[in-house]
């Protein structure tokens, strides 16, 4: 038997993180995100992936709006410090969860087809008899990620930049946008499901309970309402239709600018979405080689399709080595090399190599741009139009300089598989034209939305579920 001080020396494990596996993204397959994040920045300033409906701006001002009033109550008005913010998105995330909650109710199958965050935990909630106390069906841990997660950590980005949403842009202080669109949603809720409580007294509630206070003071928030799809609801991810005109009229403004008001990045996103819709372009990389000449004389634009036409057939050629392996753990190298479609591939992706390595947009002239080397780096392994060379210049700058998850390696004289099938499916490299557009046709600023990017070719958001 051992002694007490041979116990004390053995050695131990403690378990110091969540038993949750940690979820690793999957889309940037060959490191490029970055340098893409800077080119949306440049046609799309002050948007996200995420920021993809103009509804949810009006939604979330409406909860912004209604959680003030509770939190000044409760908290006081200052959310200078972290651990004030974090009381002020207390009493803000049940609103905007109930809100998924009501979408889900009230759409039923056709919520599926909206952007919403936390729908399955929601439908778990739904199905197990909506108890206050079991956060919407979420884990605490996954009640707590929401903030990041949810629908307000995509926007916040918009209440933060867009002019009137937010007070200094503060981002949790309504201003007078957030206040004129609460007070239009009010109108088309009614009365009668309007939250309620006694304004002359603080809440009293017992910190992480908040949303047990909100479910009871706002009992009504699945009734229907008057025209409550079309009025109330997050929009279908088809629907590209202007929104109510009132609620157009409010929303353009802070988006795309105004007379009065020349918010440079507002000016930027009119300017883009104009154009885009102008353009004759049917597929994406027509879209942007129009975009790089109508702005050749913006030093980042100017090299948007020559990126564009780099990273697609990138990932071109990434999807057709993943379909070699579809059924196979390991494959050998010369089955892949000998694909007639992946020697097409290794082609195009010479040629677009070969065509940002021409162009002075490959070195430091693109001035401001901190990631462009990261698009010569890859261009630069690209050497051959022989599938044996391009093919493992390909999978080797996958594994040792590629982002998230591993979809495959090259080992000696076979590729071997690192994740499943639907893990290696990853979303082409975009640049927020898909959200900016919508966000135009909704506001009316362009009258519909251009066919090149209404058949679903968009950039992965990664919202919805992602806390699941």
């Amino acid at each position: 038997m051992a002694s007490t001080a041979d116990v004390a020396h053995q050695p131990r494990i403690f378990f110091t993180a969540p038993w949750d596996p940690v979820v690793v993204r999957r889309g940037d397959a060959l490191g490029l995100r970055a340098l893409a994040d800077e080119f949306a920045e440049a046609v799309a300033p002050g948007l996200s992936n995420r920021v993809r409906d103009g509804r949810w701006v009006t939604i979330l001002a409406w909860c912004l709006v209604h959680s003030q009033e509770v939190f000044r109550m409760r908290s006081g008005p200052s959310v200078s410090t972290a651990s004030e913010q974090r009381a002020r998105y207390g009493w803000l995330r049940p609103l905007e969860l109930m809100w998924v909650a009501r979408t889900i109710e009230l759409a039923d199958e056709a919520a599926s087809n909206r952007s919403m965050s936390g729908q399955r935990s929601i439908r778990r909630w739904r199905d197990t008899g909506q108890l206050p106390q079991d956060r919407f069906g979420m884990s605490e841990e996954q009640f707590r990620a929401y903030r990041q997660t949810g629908m307000y950590g995509g926007y916040r980005i918009a209440f933060r930049t867009w002019p009137g949403l937010t007070e200094n842009g503060d981002g949790w202080t309504p201003g007078p946008v957030a206040h004129d669109l609460a007070k239009w949603l009010d109108k088309q809720l009614g009365r009668n499901l309007l939250p309620t409580w006694n304004t002359n007294r603080a809440p009293t509630v017992g910190k992480g309970e908040e949303h047990i206070w909100w479910l009871r003071r706002w009992a009504t928030f699945n009734n229907k309402g008057r025209d409550y799809d079309v009025n109330t609801l997050p929009r279908l991810g088809d629907d590209f239709k202007k929104l109510p005109e009132k609620e157009a009229v409010q929303l353009e403004p802070i988006i795309f600018g105004s007379i009065r008001e020349k918010h440079e990045d507002c000016r930027r996103r009119r300017s883009i979405a104009l154009e885009v819709a102008k353009s004759s372009g049917t597929t994406h990389i027509e879209i942007c080689e129009h975009l790089s000449q109508t702005f050749s004389s913006d030093p980042i634009i100017s090299y948007l399709a020559r990126f564009s036409r780099l990273a697609d057939t990138g990932i071109e050629a990434m999807d057709l080595i993943a379909n070699q392996l579809a059924r196979e753990s390991a494959t050998p190298l010369k089955t892949v090399e000998g694909n007639k479609d992946v020697a097409r591939a290794c082609k195009d992706l010479r040629a677009a190599a070969s065509e940002w390595l021409s162009g002075e947009g490959s070195g430091s002239a693109m001035i401001g741009v901190t990631h462009c080397g990261k698009a010569s780096d890859f261009a630069q392994t690209i050497t051959s139009v022989e599938p044996q060379n391009c093919v493992k210049a390909l999978l080797d700058h996958h594994e040792q300089r590629g982002g998230g998850l591993l979809w495959f390696v090259r080992r000696g004289l076979h590729v071997e598989l690192c994740s499943t099938p639907t893990d290696r499916v990853a979303a082409p490299y975009r640049f927020r034209l898909w959200s900016l557009c919508r966000l135009a046709a909704q506001c009316g600023v362009i009258k519909k939305m251009p066919p090149a990017l209404s058949n679903g070719d968009v950039e992965s958001s990664e919202h919805d579920d992602e806390s699941e």
